[in-house]
């Protein structure tokens, strides 16, 4: 373990391993510097837990990072259900496991080192920075939100597979909320959940989605289709180039 780091968030008090509590001029400390923005970073995303996860919930994070919003659910649901968190990116993945024991919520999380797409297959998946609690990575090239290239530190042999496959030839437990929060192939994911969107049991999705190309459209297009509104509509801009949490539930 590193150093531990004691947020609160709302009532509850969660703790984060962090590799160093040593902020650099010239280099952002990503674990440090999600520590010290637990709460203010995304409260629509704290709110949405908040306001629709209730207890014997099933969730999935998709794209958990170190784990503070699969932390947070479980403390706020008092242990009483499950998460499956799926974080392909390797010192992630191990930050998230070491949060996961550090709060000891074994029995209530479970990480998977996956990454989620439309489909069954092995790729490549491309790490922007190779730093735990970094982000904006990329699933088979590397281009991040944009369509951006950059230069990977880190290439890593992973497998994707889809919601419709954990749902359905996985038989995982089936979702009440899901989480999305891929920067960058959302629409893929979307793509390979027909199935989960259109199941009844499925309450709420929230996905971070970086306007693009008219992507926003075609999500709310989808979402619709399978029955969902967007909760938060009037609180979204409809611009290019800005990441928004855009909220769907079943009415």
């Amino acid at each position: 373990m590193g150093d531990i780091i004691v947020c609160k968030v709302g009532e509850e008090s969660i703790l984060l391993d962090v590799d160093s509590k040593v902020q650099k001029d010239n280099e952002r400390n990503n674990e440090l510097w999600r520590a010290e923005t637990y709460e203010t970073k995304e409260p629509d995303t704290i709110e949405w837990i908040n306001s629709f996860f209730q207890e014997g919930d099933v969730i999935y994070d998709v794209g958990a990072n170190i784990g503070q919003y699969t932390l947070y659910a479980a403390k706020r649901l008092k242990g009483n259900c499950k998460i499956f968190a799926f974080e392909p990116e390797s010192l992630n993945y191990s930050k998230l496991n070491k949060n996961i024991v550090l709060n000891n919520l074994t029995d209530i999380v479970t990480a998977y080192c996956l990454a989620i797409s439309d489909r069954m297959e092995l790729d490549v998946f491309y790490v922007q920075k190779f730093a735990p609690g970094a982000a904006l990575h990329s699933w088979k090239k590397p281009e991040t939100q944009g369509e951006i290239p950059f230069s990977p530190q880190n290439r890593q042999g992973m497998m994707a597979v889809s919601l419709d496959d954990l749902t359905g030839r996985f038989s995982l437990a089936f979702p009440n909320h899901i989480k999305i929060d891929v920067d960058g192939i959302e629409e893929l994911i979307i793509d390979g959940a027909q199935s989960t969107l259109a199941d009844p049991r499925l309450k709420s999705v929230l996905v971070e989605i970086f306007t693009h190309k008219g992507n926003a459209s075609r999500i709310n297009e989808t979402f619709q289709k399978s029955g969902f509104i967007l909760h938060n509509a009037d609180l979204i801009k409809h611009e290019a180039g800005i990441v928004q949490n855009f909220i769907y539930k079943k009415p």
